[in-house]
């Protein structure tokens, strides 16, 4: 069963709040009045889509964005504007497509991932860290 609403973490609460105090012990020891957590839109490669999907015209996709969101928010909308407008985006898009969990292309794992075994969440593709070019 997907949880969309997870409970918080104890210790990561635990953990944020002493971080806190370190940093601005002016503010003296914070209490949390109120804590929540939620689910991160990640890929399993952990790189965004960015994308116009092929089999539905008209329908672009912008997703993925591992928590980065907020970020990269604004350019990542410029970019998908300009890509539904046809405009010229300034941008290969090839690591961003749609199709590279379809075309039999081995996944490449994002930079951020390091050696991290996700290969039995992608089932049958070929994973290839980016970085060092080994298999997990």
């Amino acid at each position: 069963m997907r949880v969309l609403n997870p409970a918080p973490g104890k210790s990561d609460l635990t953990s944020i709040r002493r971080g806190f105090d370190s940093l601005y012990p002016r503010f003296g020891p914070v209490r949390l009045k109120t804590t929540w957590a939620g689910m991160i839109d990640a890929m399993p490669d952990v790189v965004p889509v960015v994308d116009q999907v092929a089999a539905i015209n008209g329908l672009f996709v912008a997703t993925g964005m591992s928590g980065h969101g907020f970020g990269i928010g604004p350019g990542i909308g410029r970019v998908a504007s300009d890509l539904i407008q046809g405009n010229g985006i300034g941008h290969n898009l090839h690591r961003f497509r749609l199709s590279r969990f379809t075309d039999g292309s081995a996944i490449l794992l994002g930079p951020a991932i390091g050696r991290v075994r996700l290969c039995p969440l992608l089932a049958a593709q070929r994973c290839q860290h980016q970085a060092s070019g080994e298999w997990v």
